[in-house]
């Protein structure tokens, strides 16, 4: 069964304070069992990597499930004796054991969304056909295997939200085969994508057709599969040259008029193309930019193309490209760089929703189209903000918003109002209330000021 970040949170927790306890009782824990080194090198770009586990990557193989026992054993030696384990173990399990709900999205007036309960082991995808209609479960990854070790999640859903592409994951492999499903009949189509790497997959407005990028020996490669025939035929349309180092995420407009796809550069994302295709014309894939050592991340709209960009800007800035007319020169700077880094755009109700980062903190702003700021958003307090979805015909966006002291709280924004609303609030059983977070400088040893926070129980002096 694959472990969530909570659970590998607890792990880590325990083993940190075993480590503690056999320190003070001055105990030495037994060697952990010996690890087999293969003598695996790859060549990649003319350097040699060394992948001496590479064997521990099939997971079924009679090896790798001998040395998970063997690593089992071991750490269950070592963390037995610890004195208070069965306490801390019964409260993080209070408050590891909830209700977990994904940031939703909308497509077609249907909110899709993921959601695990308390007593499951893996996230639900679920439909809410209208806003006020109750959720329904649009697929269960429980019955897929007895040790619930397969897991689904969103690939993408057609724009009018009748058509579901979605992964099937097997324990904590890369690979995943890629099925779609009859949104309204519940029921899977005959196509699927064999079990690969993929970096994105995208359905067409009128559902005839899905993109995608699979990594090939070779490297990434984009495909179209027109839907109802052979994978065997479906036709590579962007790649060539790419080596394995690099990612290609791909993406079509809301409007289901371009195809978006962005070129990875190595994993740290320093550096990453764009290419466009007009899928209403046909024409051929058309370079935006390749040839600058920059990050490009973009969204479009209306035939333009939103990117945020660190061009010129290390903390940031949007600028727009005409598509009819994509030339460097005719760009356009829509909000330049500021004092704050800006970590996401999001296009939802015909405006800009931007994610900064500021003393450590998320700050979201509204702007119109043209970059001019419409407002600050309020936000709970001091904290971050994560999986923003939103879209440029709807004017509802979603975020979710955490701190130190506020479990994950998803909020529904409407881009027009500015009102904002919960959408679904984590029930942990805390008291937040009784957290005081404060955020204060200190002055490092060079004199730079590095914010900092505090969070202490209501009502403690500070005067340590």
């Amino acid at each position: 069964m694959p472990s969530s970040p909570a659970l590998r949170a607890l792990g880590l927790s325990l083993a940190f304070a075993s480590g503690t306890a056999l320190a003070l009782r001055g105990a030495e824990p037994s060697k952990p069992p010996d690890t087999r080194r293969d003598p695996v090198v790859e060549t990649l770009s003319g350097v040699e990597i060394a992948d001496p586990y590479r064997w521990l990557e099939d997971q079924d193989a009679p090896s790798t499930r001998e040395w998970i026992a063997a690593q089992n054993s071991y750490t269950d030696s070592v963390l037995a004796p610890l004195a208070g384990r069965d306490r801390t173990q019964r409260r993080l399990t209070e408050l590891i054991k909830i209700d977990t709900v994904g940031v939703p999205f909308v497509r077609g007036g249907r909110t899709f969304f993921s959601k695990r309960k308390a007593d499951q082991d893996l996230f639900v995808l679920y439909v809410r056909p209208r806003p006020e209609a109750p959720d329904e479960v649009l697929l269960d990854p429980h019955g897929l295997s007895p040790d619930h070790s397969v897991s689904v999640s969103f690939e993408d859903v057609s724009l009018d939200g009748r058509v579901l592409a979605y992964g099937v994951r097997n324990g904590g492999q890369d690979e995943v085969e890629v099925r779609f499903m009859d949104v309204d009949a519940r029921r899977d189509l005959a196509d699927a994508l064999p079990r690969a790497r993929y970096e994105g997959v995208a359905l067409t407005a009128d559902r005839s057709a899905a993109y995608y990028c699979r990594q090939t020996e070779q490297g990434p490669r984009v495909f179209r599969h027109a839907m109802g025939s052979a994978v065997a035929k479906d036709e590579e349309i962007f790649g060539k040259g790419y080596g394995p180092e690099k990612y290609i995420d791909v993406g079509i407009s809301g409007d289901g008029h371009w195809l978006k796809m962005e070129a990875e550069h190595g994993s740290a994302g320093s550096k990453v193309d764009v290419y466009v295709q007009d899928l209403r014309k046909g024409t051929p894939v058309v370079t935006i930019v390749n040839d600058l050592d920059a990050s490009f991340t973009g969204s479009i709209a209306a035939d333009r193309l939103y990117l945020l960009t660190n061009w010129k800007a290390a903390r940031g800035r949007v600028m727009a490209v005409d598509l009819a007319d994509p030339r460097r020169e005719r760009w356009k700077e829509l909000i330049p760089e500021g004092p704050s880094v800006i970590t996401d755009v999001t296009l939802t109700g015909g405006k800009l929703l931007l994610n900064r980062l500021q003393d450590v903190a998320t700050r979201l702003s509204i702007h119109e189209a043209d970059g001019k700021l419409l407002r600050e958003l309020a936000l709970p307090g001091l904290g971050a903000v994560g999986g923003v979805s939103g879209d440029w015909s709807q004017d509802e966006a979603f975020f979710s918003f955490s701190s130190l002291a506020q479990p994950p709280t998803i909020y529904r924004y409407q881009a027009g109002s500015g009102q904002r609303d919960v959408w679904a609030r984590l029930e942990v059983p805390i008291r937040s209330e009784d957290v005081e977070i404060e955020q204060v400088w200190y002055a490092s040893k060079d004199g730079t000021k590095v914010p900092m926070f505090i969070a202490h129980r209501n009502g403690v002096r500070l005067d340590g």
